[in-house]
C-alpha cells in the first residue's frame, strides 16, 4: 500500500510542479504593466523558480536537499504560486494549489523519509 501512495503522490507532486509555473506565469503576465515589461518580469519569475528547482529539488541534482527541508522548500515554493494566484484574482485555484499542496508534502515527507 505504501508503495502505491507514493507513486500516486509523485505523480500529483509532478502536476503541482507543473501548476506552479503556469501560476508564477500567469502572476507575471497578470500586471497592468506594458506587455515588454510584464514578459520580461515572467520570463525571469519562471526562469529564477526553475533553477531554484533544479538545484534543490530536482531528483538528480547533486545539491538535493534531504527531508525535512525537501518538504520545506517545495511547501513554500508551493505556497507561494499558489498566494501569488490569490493576488491575481484566482482564488479557487489557489485555494485547490494550497490544498493539494499540503497534501502531497505532508504524504511525500513521511513517504521519502
Amino acid at each position: 500500500m505504501n508503495i502505491i501512495l507514493k507513486t500516486i503522490n509523485q505523480a500529483v507532486t509532478f502536476l503541482l510542479e507543473i501548476a506552479m509555473l503556469v501560476a508564477y506565469g500567469y502572476y507575471g503576465m497578470s500586471g497592468s504593466w506594458n506587455f515588454l515589461p510584464r514578459l520580461l518580469f515572467t520570463i525571469f519569475l519562471v526562469a529564477t523558480v526553475i533553477v531554484l528547482w533544479g538545484i534543490f529539488a530536482a531528483p538528480k541534482s547533486a545539491r538535493r536537499l534531504k527531508m525535512p527541508y525537501l518538504a520545506i522548500f517545495r511547501t513554500s515554493v508551493f505556497l507561494i504560486s499558489a498566494f501569488l494566484l490569490f493576488k491575481a484574482g484566482q482564488k479557487n485555484m489557489a485555494i485547490i494549489l494550497a490544498g493539494l499542496t499540503v497534501v502531497t508534502q505532508t504524504i511525500g515527507y513521511y513517504t521519502e523519509k
